[in-house]
């Protein structure tokens, strides 16, 4: 991808971190860490006798992973992405705190299988999933689904990151009696910044494979360099998976998790909605699921990386790992170039996957769900064999007059946080022509669907 990228000087490739609130975040996760020890001592042996009874469960990773992550700590990162030490002494005592939960972690899955093992009866037969590249609109469209609470069921982030039935039944209520419930629901764990690209709020629905990073020390990926972002972040090829213990553990997760909260809360008529952008399980999720909806929002691919870029940067400086952990965010360069080297190929392997032709997929232009939301929801509902609701059709119409408005949200964004691809140093000229066959798929969809509307 070398022949894409032009120099450019980036003023945080020079930053450092204040050494001051690094030490004091060093020494907070270090408290933290023995505390979890603490905990953890007494949940061993329950945790092993549990590893003879039911095996590991899907939300810990192998020790494979493990060892991967410590060793990155140690060995990955070039100079120029300029990865203070800081942040690699930080990132170890992360992992090692994540080591030391995993018997608690094991235990709450465990009771699960002891006081609430009827949740595998469930049988999610026609679950619908919304596979799509980052940055394409999927979390907006997957909100205006998931109100419609009568025909569609979707995990939220709580549920995905407290995957325990048991957990819900116990606490849900006393939120609810104390009044915590209200105040909790709308609780958003990234800053004012971040949110204006991506609200990540506890109660919304939220990208699937995301959740399942975070139980796969997903806090150490964008933090060790490009290459390691390579191997350990989902977005890549699916015919060259990297991370092969999240691919292995991503459907019996999905599975398991889908099947607990149908349990808990949902109801026959609803359909299961699971919105991510897991391109690279999506086969083994046709497999597993014979009767499984999939589809997809294909957007510019240009429009999208440079997003794409955006949003991981601000995240970096304005979300949990910087404003919990203390972590200083990763450098431009290396978000660039870890973009670059993802996207690229994962545009090419969408456009593979969504061209066989198949009744169980559905390709939804970019251009068509931000000019008719309206006709963009028709089409889902009729893919899906669900009569759309009244509601959803006049909600339809006064969310397209009001607040989908994409340019006025881009608008209030901080200039640092919304660069263009050429500002990044990237050659859109050669971007283009790599993307040429791509964008010539996406635009012929558009022109047939502007035919159809």
């Amino acid at each position: 991808m070398d022949d894409l990228i032009e120099e450019v000087d980036f003023e945080d490739d020079h930053q450092c971190p204040n050494l001051i609130s690094a030490l004091k975040a060093i020494l907070l996760q270090y408290f933290t860490t023995l505390l979890w020890l603490t905990i953890s001592v007494p949940c061993l042996p329950f945790f092993v006798l549990g590893l003879f009874i039911w095996g590991l469960p899907p939300i810990i990773p192998p020790w494979s992973t493990f060892y991967r992550c410590f060793m990155a700590v140690f060995t990955e990162g070039k100079p120029k992405e300029n990865i203070p030490v800081t942040n690699r002494v930080l990132l170890f005592l992360i992992l090692l705190a994540s080591l030391i939960k995993v018997p608690v972690n094991g235990v709450c899955w465990y009771i699960d299988e002891l006081v609430c093992s009827s949740y595998h009866k469930v049988n999610i037969e026609e679950p619908v999933f919304m596979i799509t590249a980052p940055r394409s609109g999927s979390s907006q469209l997957c909100d205006y689904l998931e109100k419609d609470s009568n025909n569609f069921i979707t995990p939220v982030l709580a549920e995905g990151m407290f995957p325990y039935v048991w957990v819900w039944k116990l606490f849900v209520p006393l939120l609810v009696k104390t009044g915590m419930q209200k105040k909790l629901q709308n609780y958003n764990l990234f800053g004012k910044e971040a949110t204006k690209h991506h609200a990540l709020v506890i109660s919304k629905s939220e990208t699937w494979d995301s959740i399942l990073q975070f139980w796969y020390l997903g806090i150490c990926y964008t933090y060790l360099g490009s290459s390691f972002m390579c191997w350990a972040w989902l977005y890549t090829r699916f015919d060259r998976p990297m991370n092969e213990d999240y691919f292995r553990n991503f459907v019996p997760f999905t599975s398991c998790v889908m099947k607990k909260v149908m349990y808990y809360r949902g109801k026959p008529n609803q359909r299961m909605l699971v919105k991510g952008h897991f391109l690279g399980c999506a086969k083994p999720l046709e497999q597993h699921y014979p009767k499984g909806k999939i589809f997809v929002v294909v957007r510019n691919p240009l429009d999208r990386l440079s997003s794409f870029i955006n949003l991981a940067k601000v995240m970096g400086e304005d979300g949990p790992a910087k404003l919990q952990f203390g972590l200083f965010a990763a450098t431009l360069r290396t978000i660039r170039s870890y973009t670059l080297q993802t996207q690229i190929p994962y545009c090419e392997q969408e456009m593979l996957f969504y061209k066989e032709p198949a009744d169980n997929k559905l390709v939804i232009p970019f251009t068509m769900y931000v000019n008719n939301l309206s006709a963009t929801l028709q089409h889902i509902y009729s893919f899906c064999d669900i009569p759309i609701p009244d509601d959803v059709m006049s909600n339809a119409v006064r969310i397209q007059c009001t607040t989908h408005d994409y340019t006025k949200v881009k608008a209030s964004y901080a200039p640092k946080f919304n660069r263009t691809l050429a500002s990044l140093g990237v050659n859109e000229k050669k971007l283009r022509e790599k993307l040429s066959e791509y964008i010539e798929w996406m635009n012929g969809l558009e022109s047939s669907e502007k035919i159809d509307s």
